[in-house]
């Protein structure tokens, strides 16, 4: 099973050009409002600075300052008595803040929760001339605000912070076939089982948290696979390692090495008194068996078999080590015009560009491809990056039919939300 984690930052300045159209940056009160609402007042005006917007762990904070003032006088009443905040004085200072828990919503978006609210009047609004303290009167004013405010975000955070386009881009990814080759018969099949999330984590400026698609990936030789669809699944949390590991097994079937083989053989032999027909190749664990269909003076099978080696260096595997089996040598002495072993093994080697099979591209494209679905745009504003640590050759070994080389890939992944 492949393990992806990819990290996705979600940078928070993303999310404040929505909160501050939800705040209005100043705000004022008629004389009429104010009578509707039971004010001791006929004018009430604030200015706030810019939303300040940090997280920390699973708690998202939103704090801001204001400026305010008011004129006061009696409930329905026209003339200014008093007023608090106007010129020569200075205007009157509170603070807002509000603290929310972030969670994953069962939809792929952020939820908020457990909302907290805290505006405080730094400066009263005193007025003598009526023996008024309309502190506490604005402060029900800001606090409306307030709540208001954190109403429409608690709405607001689910339609900004939505991560199902994101999530879902990722698993149609990994459900397409990708060719490895330019002739269209090597295709990379990922095959996504389940995906993952972690609990978000903030660290200031940003809020964090990891997708992880658990797949089986395959290289399959011939025509592209068909594959079926599967709609992303159900949002679960669980926990994410820091790299991603990707096993994959290569496999060269046996088909275009016989097929090649038998050919040159064929011309190679056509004269001489034993003739190569037909040229089968078996493998088993660290092992190849070569088996020659043969006529003329001998008629019958000869085998050959070479050890399967790794050279990492030039990243391919190598058959140097062909030799006739003791049953074939045999046969061959038996006979006046010997097929000898010298030609076989060159005819083998041509067929597999000098006794070598090469996985190394194969390996190339694998990583290519799974960069490709790793990297790049995803949306306006979404940027994904990856890069590949390291490829591991975990075995090199022979079935029945392909020569299989498994390896794994590691390295890291992220998406950035700005």
């Amino acid at each position: 099973m492949a393990v992806v984690p990819v990290r996705v930052t979600y940078v928070l300045s993303a999310l404040t050009p929505s909160l501050d159209s939800l705040f209005p940056v100043s705000d004022s009160l008629s004389a009429a409002r104010c009578a509707a609402i039971g004010l001791v007042c006929h004018q009430y005006v604030y200015r706030r600075e810019p939303l300040r917007v940090r997280a920390e762990g699973p708690q998202l904070f939103i704090d801001t300052k204001l400026a305010y003032r008011a004129r006061l006088g009696t409930i329905g009443g026209g003339a200014r008595v008093a007023s608090c905040g106007y010129a020569p004085e200075a205007m009157r200072r509170a603070t807002t803040s509000m603290r929310t828990s972030l969670y994953w919503r069962r939809d792929w978006k952020i939820g908020a929760r457990d909302t907290k609210l805290v505006a405080a009047l730094v400066d009263p609004c005193t007025v003598t001339a009526l023996g008024v303290d309309a502190t506490r009167t604005l402060q029900g004013v800001i606090d409306k605000q307030l709540a208001l405010f954190a109403a429409e975000a608690d709405t607001t955070i689910p339609t900004v912070g939505d991560f199902k386009p994101l999530a879902d881009s990722l698993w149609q990814s990994f459900l397409e076939p990708t060719a490895l080759d330019s002739t269209n018969t090597l295709w990379l099949v990922l095959d996504p089982q389940t995906v993952q999330v972690t609990p978000f984590a903030g660290n200031g400026p940003s809020i964090i948290t990891t997708m992880v698609l658990y797949a089986r990936p395959r290289v399959i030789a011939g025509a592209k696979p068909v594959v079926r669809r599967k709609p992303l699944p159900v949002l679960a949390l669980g926990s994410a390692p820091l790299e991603y590991s990707v096993p994959v097994s290569v496999e060269l079937p046996f088909a275009e090495l016989e097929r090649r083989a038998a050919l040159l053989l064929s011309q190679e032999t056509s004269s001489a008194s034993v003739r190569v027909d037909s040229v089968e190749v078996r493998g088993m664990r660290d092992s190849v068996r070569i088996d020659l269909t043969v006529s003329g003076s001998l008629r019958g099978r000869l085998s050959l078999t070479s050890r399967l080696r790794w050279d990492a260096a030039a990243r391919e595997i190598r058959l140097d080590d062909l030799d006739w089996s003791l049953e074939s040598r045999g046969k061959l002495s038996r006979v006046k015009a010997t097929l000898g072993a010298p030609l076989v093994g060159r005819a083998v080697r041509r067929a597999t560009n000098g006794g070598r099979v090469a996985l190394g591209a194969q390996l190339d494209s694998v990583r290519a491809e799974l960069m490709r679905k790793l990297n790049g745009p995803m949306a306006p504003g979404v940027v994904m990056g990856s890069s590949v640590r390291d490829l591991q050759i975990i075995e090199v070994t022979a079935t029945a039919t392909a020569f299989v080389v498994k390896a794994r890939l590691t390295g890291q992944s992220g998406v950035w939300f700005q």
